[in-house]
C-alpha cells in the first residue's frame, strides 16, 4: 500500500511537471526564448531527479500509443529545411501537448513518429480511456495547424502487460512486450486520419466512444488474426458497458 502511495506521489508530480514544460513551450512567442529555455531546464532538472526515483525494471499492465504523421516529404521538396524544422517542432509541441494534458508520458520521438504510454507509474483504470482522448485531440490538433500542405496522421493503441525498464543501449525507460509491438503494428494499419485499436484497449472503454469493428488483421508474431477497431469519436454521453459471459461478446438491443 505505502509502494502505491508512493508511485502516486510520483506520478502527480511528474504530470505536473510536464504540463509546466508544455505550457511554456505554447508561450514562448509571449514570453522569449531566455525566459522559456531557462525555466524547461529548470523543471527538466526536477523531472531528471524525480526519474532516479523510478524502479530500473517492473511489469505493468500499460496502454501504448504510436502516432506516425505523413507529408513531410512533399512538404519538404517546397521549403526550406530549416524551415520546415521549425514548423515540425511546433507541432510536435501542439501533438505533445495533447498526450501530456490527458496524463501519458513521452516516451520518444522517432523520426516522424511519436511513442506515448500509460500507466508508466502507476497503471489506472482510465488510462485506455484517457489515451483514446488524447489520440483524437491530436488528429483534431493536426487538423487545425496551418501549414499550406497536407499532413495526416496513422494512431495505433494497444493495451496490455509490459516490462517496463531502462534500455541498455540508449539508457532510456521504456517498454517492451506484446502491447508494445502491436501498437506499433496497428500504427502502420491504421487508416490515414484514423485511431486503431486493439480488442483490449476497446474491451475497457466500451460506450465511451463509438467504434467501428473492422476485419480481423494479421500481424506479426500472432498465429491468429487480430480484432481491431476504428475510433470514430467520443460519445456525448458516455457510459461503461459491463458484459456477463464471454468476453467481448455483445448482445444488440
Amino acid at each position: 500500500m505505502v509502494h502505491e502511495m508512493h508511485g502516486e506521489i510520483l506520478a502527480g508530480e511528474r504530470q505536473k511537471l510536464e504540463q509546466a514544460i508544455a505550457q511554456l513551450e505554447a508561450q514562448r512567442a509571449v514570453l522569449g526564448d531566455a525566459v522559456v529555455d531557462s525555466s524547461i531546464a529548470a523543471l527538466k532538472e526536477k523531472l531528471a531527479a524525480l526519474e532516479t526515483k523510478i524502479p530500473s525494471e517492473q511489469r505493468k499492465l500499460i496502454t501504448m500509443l504510436c502516432a506516425d504523421v505523413s507529408g513531410f516529404t512533399a512538404m519538404s521538396e517546397t521549403m526550406d529545411a530549416e524551415e520546415v524544422s521549425d514548423l515540425m517542432n511546433a507541432l510536435w509541441q501542439q501533438l505533445d501537448a495533447a498526450v501530456v494534458e490527458h496524463g501519458g508520458h513521452i516516451d520518444k520521438h522517432l523520426g516522424d513518429c511519436v511513442v506515448a504510454l500509460w500507466g508508466m507509474d502507476v497503471a489506472l483504470e482510465s488510462d485506455p480511456e484517457r489515451a483514446i482522448r488524447a489520440a483524437l485531440a491530436m488528429q483534431a490538433a493536426l487538423a487545425e495547424f496551418k501549414t499550406g500542405h497536407t499532413l495526416r496522421m496513422r494512431i495505433g493503441l494497444s493495451t496490455g502487460p509490459a516490462l517496463l525498464g531502462t534500455v541498455d543501449t540508449t539508457g532510456e525507460f521504456s517498454g517492451l512486450g506484446d502491447a508494445v509491438d502491436l501498437a506499433h503494428q496497428l500504427e502502420q494499419a491504421a487508416p490515414a486520419g484514423g485511431v486503431l485499436i486493439s480488442h483490449d484497449t476497446y474491451r475497457h472503454v466500451r460506450g465511451v466512444f463509438a467504434v467501428l469493428e473492422l476485419e480481423p488483421i494479421q500481424v506479426q508474431g500472432k498465429t491468429s488474426p487480430v480484432r481491431t477497431y476504428l475510433v470514430q469519436h467520443a460519445r456525448p454521453r458516455a457510459f461503461h458497458m459491463l458484459t456477463r459471459g464471454v468476453a467481448g461478446v455483445e448482445t444488440r438491443m
